[in-house]
């Protein structure tokens, strides 16, 4: 295999090493993620060897790009420092780069950027359910082929809808009463307050700030700040509050449990077809698929499996059991095929009230490595 010495670039003393480095008769002398130290550096730069293939020794190791799940985790970190500083320096530049990593996230593994709404629930709510409305909406309006302009400032928009109760957010989370009069009149105050806020970052987008200040009028004029009612609501607006619904039932609370996916996405013609735009619903609903990615399901067969990418139906995903027919748990999940009656779905179920922990690496490979 070609060889080449280390790069002093390829090493930082106090950060991981990026590859298996070895000396000249091939005797590793450190592991991939051991952690450089002052000790090590001299070592490293004077026998250290890198081993690769032909093109990787013509220059610098590069590391892999991030994954798809890696960059939604990041764009969920990103925005969590941006929001929590009082005078970001460039804001619209800081929040153009979290917008591509979404992006790049759901334009390069669709199925893996929806799974981790279900399956990466860890980390503040606020910015998590951020992140999550901004898949759903990057997504949606790709299939409905928006123009880009328009497509860019809805996920914008679901980026920055709340934060005019950025500080707020995480607590009512955590609230099991009702509001506190402070509270909902906070609430009721935070779109028009998020303008401002984002104004104040320098955004002068009109779609975007719209979305911000809308997301919360509902086409039956229920809703807030300005009771707006059908067409008086931009569409990016529209699409938002979808995203921003589903993704809130979706997620768990301290009180109560995540509601599952395919009750969350029936709730919005159920309990709110006036309120929410039904044509776009549908879009949206046939963007994420009945069973979307990360759903767990029993099979027909007993076993217990995970959907893993959307089928050409939306009702008919393909799917990867966890455990046997019998509920033992296999070592590697096993993708069934979607024809066979033995694999269709019975019924969803509740993965961590099954006690199932879901390791998206095994499931989607190097896509979903964090």
């Amino acid at each position: 295999m070609p060889r080449r010495p280390i790069d002093p670039a390829e090493i930082t003393v106090g950060q991981p090493l990026r590859f298996n480095a070895y000396d000249a008769r091939g005797k590793l002398l450190m592991r991939l993620g051991q952690v450089i130290g002052e000790a090590q550096l001299g070592k490293l730069l004077e026998h250290g060897l890198f081993y690769g293939s032909e093109e990787e020794c013509r220059g610098p190791f590069l590391p892999p790009a991030p994954s798809p799940l890696a960059l939604v985790l990041e764009a969920r970190e990103h925005l969590q420092a941006l929001l929590a500083d009082p005078a970001p320096a460039d804001f619209p530049g800081a929040l153009a780069g979290i917008t591509e990593r979404v992006r790049e996230a759901c334009q390069r593994n669709p199925d893996v950027a929806l799974a981790s709404i279900l399956l990466r629930p860890e980390g503040p709510y606020g910015t998590r359910h951020a992140v999550n409305a901004a898949i759903a909406c990057q997504l949606t309006g790709t299939a409905m082929a928006l123009e880009p302009a328009e497509l860019a400032a809805t996920v914008s928009a679901a980026l920055t809808m709340n934060i005019g109760m950025f500080e707020l957010h995480d607590q009512l989370v955590a609230l099991e009463g009702p509001l506190s009069d402070d509270q909902h009149t906070a609430v009721r105050a935070h779109c028009r307050l998020g303008v401002a806020r984002l104004r104040d970052h320098g955004i002068s987008s009109a779609a975007w700030l719209n979305a911000v200040r809308d997301h919360h009028e509902r086409a039956d004029g229920s809703g807030y700040p300005g009771g707006k009612r059908g067409e008086e609501i931009g569409r990016p607006a529209r699409l938002l509050a979808l995203a921003d619904v589903y993704c809130a039932r979706v997620s768990g609370r301290d009180y109560r449990p995540p509601l599952q996916p395919t009750l969350a996405l029936r709730w919005m013609f159920l309990n709110e077809g006036a309120a929410l735009d039904e044509r776009l619903a549908r879009m949206f609903i046939k963007t994420l698929g009945i069973y979307p990615p990360g759903t767990g399901v029993r099979l027909r067969s007993g076993s217990i499996a995970v959907a893993v990418q959307r089928g050409p139906a939306s009702h008919q995903p393909v799917v990867a059991s966890l455990t046997t027919h019998d509920g033992l748990r296999v070592g590697s999940p096993i993708r069934r095929r979607g024809d066979v009656e033995a694999h269709h779905i019975s019924e969803v179920v509740d993965l961590a009230a099954l006690d199932i922990e879901v390791d998206m690496e095994a499931l989607w490979g190097a896509d979903a490595r964090a």
